[in-house]
């Protein structure tokens, strides 16, 4: 079920509402490495996209007027932020970096890749663009060790780089 419904999309990005599942913003940043890891639609409720997902069942679609609103909430741009920096925790990048953590992950195929590009392309979303940029930093300087295959690093560009509503387009 895609939801489109841009009170619930805000309400939960703001921390005041729950997700489809019943849980907030903030219990699914605050989960252990563990769940975070395991459950696999917590990332497309708490960094949303303007596409569909082939990877959860139920999601959040955003519009251009979804994004400006939030763009103009303090409480939403910093959850935002706050949901950034426990991803660089769970990736061990950044100020959190630890190689043998990062072993676990950075492997060709891991579903952790596709989770970097929708965090880049939704920080910019957002308006984040500091923040994508030093995520996109902190990744693209903490996986050159493990030989990920060049598409990897295309897409993570892409999200960086191109016009993020361009998607949309085709």
């Amino acid at each position: 079920m895609i939801i489109t419904d841009k009170n619930k999309i805000l309400g939960f990005l703001r921390g005041k509402t729950k997700d489809y599942r019943g849980r907030t913003f903030k219990e699914i940043i605050y989960s252990s490495d563990e769940v975070l890891e395991r459950c696999h639609d917590q990332v497309q409720q708490i960094f949303p996209l303007h596409e569909e997902s082939c990877h959860a069942s139920t999601y959040p679609i955003i519009t251009p007027e979804i994004a400006e609103e939030a763009k103009k909430d303090s409480k939403i741009l910093d959850n935002l932020r706050l949901a950034k920096n426990r991803f660089e925790k769970f990736f061990a990048i950044g100020e959190y970096e630890n190689i043998d953590s990062q072993r676990e992950w950075c492997k060709n195929g891991n579903h952790n890749l596709l989770r970097i590009t929708r965090i880049i392309r939704c920080l910019r979303l957002f308006g984040l663009e500091t923040e994508a940029k030093e995520f996109y930093k902190n990744i693209i300087s903490n996986t050159m060790f493990f030989e990920l295959e060049k598409t990897t690093y295309d897409y993570w560009h892409k999200a960086y780089c191109d016009d993020v509503w361009k998607t949309l387009q085709g």
